[in-house]
C-alpha cells in the first residue's frame, strides 16, 4: 500500500485529555511520574517479588517516607548513610528526626540529579553536600594538651560545598541533534506535564543529556530514563543486509523529569480544563487560539495540506460508477474524513458550551439561595 493511501486511511491519534491536578510533591513535582515511567523489567520484577510492606522500592519518590505515621523505613543503604551523618555532625536541638529524614531525602535526590563534572565528588563530597542541605555542622575531634590530662574537645566547623564549580571539560558547539517529542499517553489516562520526551542519538548518555539541557537551556531535570529503539533490517539493491534509515532508523528515547510543568502552546484541552476549574470559562483558550492563528496560520496550513492531498493524484474524474480510479478513492476518503472531523468539532463545542452553561446556572442558584 502506498504512503498516500496509508495516510488517507489513518486517523490522528486521540489527543491526551487535560492533566490532573498534581498531588503535593515531597521532593520534586515529577516524583509521581517516577512510577509511571519505570522500565517493564523493573515492573515485572517488583510484581513477581514484591517488597516488604514497610520498605520502599523507590525511596526518593515515595511520599510515605515523609509521613512518620506510615511506618515505612529507609532501605539499608540509605539508613546506614543517614546514621553516619548523625554521628559526625551536629544539627541542633530545634529539628526533629522526621524533618531531618525529609531533608536527607531531598539532598540525596538533588545529588543524584546533579550534573557530573561538578565539584564536589566522592563520598566525602556527597556527605558535605548532604550536610549543607540538612543544615548540619561537621564535628572535628581535636585533642588539646591541657596540663597533665588530655581531653577531646569537639569543635564545629561549617561545611563548604560548591556544586556550581566546574571541574570538567567544556565542549563548544556539540554536533548532536536532540528532538523534543510529544509524551506517549496511554488511552484513558491524563497527560503528564511533569515529564518531557526527547529523541537523542544512540551514543548519547544520560550525563550528556543532563549537561546539555543545563548548559544550553538552563533546564534542571530530576530523573532521566532511556530506552533504545532498534531500526528495521532490510536488504540493499546488491543483496546486503542493512539497517533501514528514515523514520525506522535506530534511535534512543529519553524521558526526563521536570521541576516545572510544561504544556505545548496548542494544548487547548488543558486551557479549557483550567478555565473550567478556575471559573474563567474558555477565555484563555480562545485568546491562545487567536494568537496561534495570527502568528502561525495553523488553519490555513491545514487547508493547504488537504488541497495538496486532493491534487496528489491526477485525473480524478468519474469514468464509471465504481471507485476503480485511485484518485477518486482518495478523494472520497478525504471528503468523508473532513465531514467526520467537522462533526467531532461541533460536538466538542456543544459539550463545552453545556458545561459552561451548567456552571453559570449553578452559580446563579447559589446567589439566589444566599439572598433568600
Amino acid at each position: 500500500m502506498s504512503r498516500i493511501i496509508r495516510r488517507a486511511f489513518s486517523a490522528f491519534p486521540p489527543r491526551a485529555g487535560p492533566s490532573t491536578t498534581p498531588s503535593p510533591a515531597t521532593l520534586f513535582p515529577s516524583a509521581s511520574s517516577v512510577a509511571s515511567t519505570l522500565p517493564q523489567a523493573v515492573r515485572r520484577r517488583r510484581a513477581e517479588h514484591p517488597p516488604h510492606p514497610q520498605s520502599s522500592a523507590s525511596p526518593l519518590s515515595d511520599a510515605d517516607l515523609h509521613d512518620p505515621t506510615s511506618g515505612k523505613k529507609f532501605p539499608l543503604g540509605l539508613e546506614k548513610e543517614y546514621q553516619d551523618l548523625l554521628n559526625v555532625a551536629d544539627f541542633g536541638a530545634g529539628i526533629d528526626d522526621a524533618s531531618l529524614r525529609g531533608l536527607f531525602l531531598k539532598g540525596t535526590a538533588e545529588w543524584k540529579s546533579r550534573v557530573r563534572g561538578f565539584a564536589p565528588r566522592g563520598r566525602t563530597g556527597r556527605h558535605d553536600y548532604l550536610l549543607g542541605v540538612m543544615g548540619g555542622k561537621k564535628l572535628d575531634q581535636e585533642v588539646a594538651q591541657v596540663g597533665e590530662g588530655e581531653e577531646a574537645i569537639a569543635t564545629t566547623t561549617t561545611t563548604s560545598a560548591d556544586p556550581d564549580q566546574i571541574v570538567g571539560q567544556r565542549i563548544y558547539l556539540p554536533n548532536i541533534q536532540i528532538r523534543l517529542m510529544r509524551n506517549h499517553t496511554p488511552p484513558g489516562q491524563s497527560y503528564d506535564p511533569n515529564i518531557a520526551t526527547f529523541r537523542i542519538p544512540p551514543s548519547m548518555t544520560k550525563t550528556d543529556l543532563r549537561s546539555y539541557l543545563l548548559a544550553v537551556y538552563n533546564l534542571k531535570v530530576s530523573f532521566i530514563r532511556t530506552d533504545n529503539y532498534i531500526g528495521e533490517i532490510g536488504r540493499s539493491r546488491t543483496g546486503e543486509v542493512i539497517r533501514k534509515g528514515g523514520s525506522s532508523k535506530t534511535y534512543k528515547r529519553a524521558v526526563v523529569g521536570l521541576y516545572e510543568p510544561f504544556h505545548y502552546p496548542d494544548d487547548m484541552e488543558e486551557l479549557y480544563a483550567q478555565g473550567a476549574r478556575t471559573g474563567k470559562g474558555d477565555e484563555a483558550a480562545l485568546a491562545r487560539d487567536r494568537w496561534l492563528q495570527e502568528n502561525y496560520s495553523l488553519r490555513t496550513s491545514e487547508e493547504m495540506r488537504k488541497r495538496a492531498m486532493f491534487k496528489y493524484y491526477k485525473g480524478s474524474r468519474w469514468r464509471s460508477r465504481t471507485h476503480a480510479n485511485l484518485g477518486n478513492t482518495v478523494k472520497e476518503i478525504m471528503k468523508r474524513r473532513k465531514e467526520r472531523e467537522e462533526k467531532v468539532t461541533e460536538e466538542v463545542k456543544r459539550r463545552y458550551a453545556a458545561i459552561a452553561q451548567g456552571s453559570a446556572t449553578g452559580a446563579e442558584g447559589e446567589q439566589v439561595v444566599q439572598t433568600a
